[in-house]
């Protein structure tokens, strides 16, 4: 059974306690579910990040990050201890923070690790959502140790402008830990894109690449599966289902 810690889109709104520390605005947090994209099935606790540095068209979980309540970061480390999420964390769940756009709010995050990590001696194995539109703090790379990059393609419907950061993306591509590249794709001729805006510069490799169907329902999914799996073992590139959806027929809350 999912452990609901804050519910998504709540009706009241809240006061962060001002306790001193910082600020975090978190859209919806849950535990005791699993991985649904990339590095499936890992059993996870995910933290949902208000805003975010985009608005795809096709984009699931506007209507979660778009809302959400303020909470301190020693707000959030009572809430953990109080559900026993040190424990799980201990024992090898993941922490995914996702949003939205985490690194939008990376200083306060980054206090919240430092935090955890002073308090209890060691750290989750943190996975992070990115879109790759904002340059990472140093002390992202070294706490986060995996990153799940989604950087956008045309079919998001974002200007090329906003969406491709080819400095960002390099940055990350070298020096993170655990760095993969998830592409959203809704038609095979997208692979196109990818080759001529991330490959052929040298942005990233292409063993980091994970291909991902869009898709917000199981039947949408299914649609996209078969010519996608194909396209993964002609170019000899990863293929990631959103197990969620698969499993639960839901974008948020799982």
């Amino acid at each position: 059974m999912i452990l609901t810690l804050i519910k998504s889109n709540p009706v009241e709104k809240r006061k962060a306690r001002e306790d001193g520390s910082p600020i975090l605005h978190i859209a919806e947090h849950f535990s005791d579910t699993i991985q649904g994209e990339n590095f499936v099935g890992y059993p996870s606790t995910f933290l949902r990040f208000q805003y975010c540095t985009l608005k795809c068209v096709w984009c699931d979980t506007t209507p979660v990050w778009m809302e959400g309540n303020p909470y301190s970061v020693n707000e959030i480390l009572e809430l953990w201890e109080q559900n026993k999420i040190v424990d799980k964390f201990i024992q090898g769940q993941h922490l995914v923070l996702t949003g939205g756009s985490p690194i939008k709010q990376q200083n306060a995050l980054i206090t919240l690790l430092e935090m955890f990590q002073e308090k209890y001696g060691t750290l989750p194995f943190i996975e992070i959502e990115n879109e790759c539109t904002l340059m990472p703090e140093y002390e992202m790379f070294k706490y986060v140790s995996r990153w799940n990059n989604s950087p956008k393609l045309e079919n998001s419907g974002m200007s090329k402008k906003i969406r491709y950061k080819p400095d960002i993306i390099k940055k990350i591509s070298e020096e993170a830990n655990d760095p993969w590249f998830k592409f959203v794709v809704t038609k095979e001729e997208e692979w196109n894109e990818i080759v001529q805006d991330f490959l052929e510069p040298g942005l990233i490799q292409k063993e980091q690449i994970v291909l991902m169907p869009e898709g917000g329902s199981r039947e949408e999914l299914r649609k996209r599966y078969d010519w996608l799996v194909d396209l993964c073992c002609r170019e000899n590139v990863r293929f990631t289902d959103r197990l969620h959806i698969t499993l639960w027929d839901k974008k948020t809350g799982v």
